[in-house]
């Protein structure tokens, strides 16, 4: 396997080492993180970019709880690019490093 593109640390953190909790927590990050990252996708795609806006929002937490270093800046530069209805190749870009690395990160979380 690829290296890790995730860290529990914060999430070991939070949880005082409680491994029923991280455990809980993946799972949580596993059943919506992927249909939300659908949404976002969608949400470009048909240039709804309040709903993407709204969207990157609910998703940032998620990539600082998990670690997904690659894309934390992607993920705030998304938000902000939605906010401002800049559907343009910048944000393309930085959908795509996002969807490319939570896609390796899902899998990763579910084989761990």
């Amino acid at each position: 396997m690829a290296d890790r593109v995730y860290d529990l640390i914060q999430l070991e953190e939070l949880s005082g080492g409680d491994q029923d909790f991280i455990n809980m927590m993946v799972d949580t990050f596993l059943e919506h993180t992927p249909g939300q990252l659908e949404e976002l996708i969608k949400a470009q795609a048909s240039n709804d970019m309040v709903t993407f806006g709204a969207i990157s929002h609910k998703i940032k937490p998620n990539i600082d709880m998990f670690g997904i270093k690659k894309i934390i800046q992607d993920i705030r530069d998304l938000e902000q690019l939605g906010k401002a209805g800049q559907n343009n190749s910048e944000l393309q870009t930085k959908l795509a490093n996002v969807q490319a690395e939570l896609t390796i990160a899902f899998e990763q979380l579910r084989q761990r």
